[in-house]
This record gives C-alpha cells, sequence and structure tokens, in this order.
C-alpha cells in the first residue's frame, strides 16, 4: 500500500465528500474528552481526528449492548468510522474471532464488518491511562485499517490499508508523501510511544505476562485489590474485546423474539447455574478472573492477549482501580493502594 499527504482543508473535503453516501462517525471534543457522532454538513465543526482513541471503543458500532437476533435484522447501513486508535484494531481483531472467524458466525456483526471502513489514527497524545506499549502495543496502526491517519503540523498522511480504502481517495488523486514526511512520522510515533512509556514506568507490568500469570492464580493478594470493587460492569462494557453475552426469549402473541445481550464476568449472576449454584460465589474470585480472561484465557483460546492497554477500564471505574497497580501488587508480591490517584484527558 501507499502513504500521501493531504492539506488539512483537502482533509475536511474528503472528509465531508463521504457524507452523501456513507454515514460518516468521528470524534468530536465533549468536555475534555473525544466521542464518536455522526457528522453532518452543518455540523463540520470542532471534530477532531489524529490525537488520541475516544471514549468509545469500535465495539459499539459492530456489537450493539442489545439487538434482536431471530428473527434476522437487515443491517443496510453503510459506514465509515474515523479515529480508532490501534488499542480498538486488536480489540476488534479479538471479536472478528468470536464472531465470524469460527465454526459458526454471528450474521448481524457479519453484516456490519462487511458494510463498515475504518479510519484509524496514529495516537499523538497519549491519555495518562494508555498502556498499550508495556503489552508490547503500539500507538500506531500496522493493520486492521482501510486507511490510516498521522496528524502533522499542516495536514495529515494518510496511509491505505485496503483496496478499499484506496477507492475512498482515489478521486482526490493525492501526492506520495514525501521521505521527509515519512521521517516526522516516525518521529512523532517515537515521541507517543516515549509518553507512554513515561506514564507507566511507576508500574510492573512483565512482559510475559501472558505466560506467568496462571503461576499467580492463587496469589493472597488477590483478596485485596478488588475491594473498591461495585461489581457496575464499567470496565467490561467499555472495554474493546469483552465479549460475553446471554440470550434472551421473549413470547408474544404474534410469535417469539431471541436478543442478544451484554454479559459482565463482574456481576453475581454471571456463570449461574439452573440449580442457583455459582463457580464463583465471591467478588474477589470474579475480579481475578476477569483479569485471568485478558491475560491467560484469552491468549490460550485465541493466541491473542485481551487486554489492549486502552485505560478505559481504569478511566471508567466508579472505585478508582487502577488495573496498572492490581497488576503491580499481585506482580510485585506486595500490598498497594490500587486506586489511581489523578486523570488526565486532552
Amino acid at each position: 500500500m501507499a502513504i500521501y499527504f493531504i492539506e488539512k482543508n483537502r482533509f475536511e473535503e474528503l472528509i465531508i465528500s463521504w457524507v452523501s453516501d456513507y454515514d460518516v462517525f468521528v470524534p468530536f471534543e465533549r468536555n475534555q474528552q473525544l466521542f464518536y457522532e455522526l457528522l453532518l454538513p452543518n455540523n463540520t465543526e470542532n471534530f477532531s481526528a489524529g490525537l488520541v482513541r475516544p471514549v468509545q471503543p469500535l465495539k459499539f458500532f459492530f456489537n450493539p449492548f442489545q439487538e434482536r437476533v431471530v428473527p434476522e435484522i437487515e443491517v443496510k447501513e453503510k459506514r465509515i468510522i474515523i479515529g480508532a486508535a490501534n488499542c480498538d484494531l486488536k480489540g476488534l481483531k479479538i471479536l472478528d474471532r468470536v464472531f465470524i472467524e469460527g465454526d459458526y458466525k454471528d450474521p448481524n456483526y457479519e453484516k456490519r464488518r462487511k458494510n463498515t471502513f475504518i479510519v484509524s489514527i496514529d495516537c499523538t497524545q497519549p491519555l495518562s491511562v494508555c498502556f498499550c506499549k508495556t503489552l508490547g502495543i503500539n500507538p500506531y496502526p500496522d493493520s486492521g485499517f482501510d486507511l490510516n491517519l498521522t496528524k502533522l503540523e499542516n495536514g495529515f498522511l494518510i496511509e491505505t490499508g485496503s483496496e478499499n480504502g484506496v477507492k475512498l481517495i482515489e478521486k482526490f488523486a493525492l501526492k506520495p508523501s514525501s521521505e521527509s514526511l515519512i521521517s516526522e512520522r516516525e518521529k512523532i510515533r517515537n515521541q507517543s510511544s516515549a509518553v507512554i512509556l513515561k506514564h507507566n514506568e511507576q508500574f510492573h507490568i512483565p512482559s510475559n505476562i501472558t505466560e506467568i500469570f496462571h503461576k499467580l492464580f492463587f496469589h493472597k493478594n488477590w483478596e485485596e485489590v478488588w475491594k473498591t470493587c461495585v461489581q457496575c460492569g464499567s470496565c467490561t462494557n467499555i472495554c474493546p474485546s469483552c465479549v460475553c453475552f446471554f440470550l434472551e426469549d421473549i413470547s408474544k402473541k404474534d410469535g417469539s423474539m431471541k436478543s442478544k445481550i451484554w454479559d459482565s464476568c463482574l456481576l453475581p449472576g454471571y456463570a449461574r447455574m439452573a440449580s442457583g449454584v455459582s463457580p464463583r460465589p465471591l467478588l474477589a474470585e470474579r475480579y481475578r478472573n476477569r483479569l485471568a480472561c485478558k491475560y491467560q484465557y484469552m491468549v490460550e483460546n485465541f493466541k491473542m492477549i485481551g487486554c489492549t492497554g486502552c485505560g478505559r477500564c481504569i478511566a471508567g471505574c466508579p472505585g478508582k482501580i487502577d488495573k496498572r497497580k492490581v497488576l503491580s501488587s499481585i506482580f510485585e508480591d506486595k500490598v498497594m493502594d490500587v486506586r489511581y490517584e489523578s486523570l488526565k484527558y486532552l
């Protein structure tokens, strides 16, 4: 694929040109955070691209909180999502493994994936809760996108990642980027990586975490690190790779309906059996299971780490639990206050 440069004003023209054929979602800044919103011709001001991942993960677009699965629904809309970071692309790979790459496919998910183009970004302003780099994940993508943006002073570098991406920009006849701008991109990427490592230098997250996590399953500190958890499910709902759901059958006079609804492994009813017995009745056990799922079970089942280091579970936790401190407490074998001290947004 190729890398092009586009000036800022032409970039806005490019995005607006997509609106007539697609539902285009871009990040808008609201209360110092980025939220995806539908782009309309009259609301092109204040949208932001090329900074950091938005609050919502890509999961929200492909796997709704609740939807009907029987009778089958129609998925017609064609969409372009602008602003996805690499942490979300990695999370989407987990969803792909679950919903379309196994023996049984989720038809609604598959339709949405086929009808959606992804324009990803290089993170240039990582948040204080971001820790992707400590897990071996870069703050910029190398795959999984149709187009990728790197924000520069006077415009953007656009890298094509698929034939669909090429088609999205072909009418604009963009010129290939110069080597100096590509070198500038590498400098920006290195700076972002350095910022993330600096934010996380106080935490102890081993590079081989997936290989040794199972050895600490019975560590005594699991009895301490969960104590401010209110089992609200915020961390699982906002996680880009959490996929658990249950099916609900609803009977009506004119027939029956089956719905798929998100579930959370932190809730007391999760994994409860017909007899009313649960294999994990204690919150400490459910909290440990959530982290084991990310760093052990998903690796065993999907050959991919389930945590992408996006930091949303930290930012969205009403109990202020910082997962990086939890992991440090376990791996360093010391009891500590696992609440985060401060949270810096844009």
